[in-house]
């Protein structure tokens, strides 16, 4: 069995990528909050057996630039689909 996960960093954005959002949850279930913040799709995430390795992956994140963070998601989720409804289990919308 895998370690447990308690630490999650994630990047969301709006569409087409303009701009990123850099942020460290102990669960991906309840982030609906994201969208407060000009973003709306989660593209990214890792998951850390200890929200104080997340902090610091999320540190290092927001030091990149906007180009690094992008190809960052690029290189794992090319089309750039949400990833939520996937964690949720269904649409944002029925959340």
């Amino acid at each position: 069995m895998g370690t447990p996960t308690s630490g999650y960093v994630y990047i969301a954005t709006s569409e087409g990528l303009p701009q990123s959002y850099v942020g460290v949850s102990t669960s991906l279930l309840d982030m609906e909050w994201i969208a407060k913040f000009g973003v709306n799709d989660l593209v990214w995430f890792e998951g850390y057996s200890d929200v104080a390795l997340a902090q610091n992956r999320a540190d290092a994140l927001w030091s990149m630039s906007e180009d690094q963070r992008r190809s960052l998601i690029l290189g794992g989720n090319p089309t750039l689909t949400d990833l939520s409804p996937r964690i949720w289990g269904s649409d944002k919308e029925e959340a």
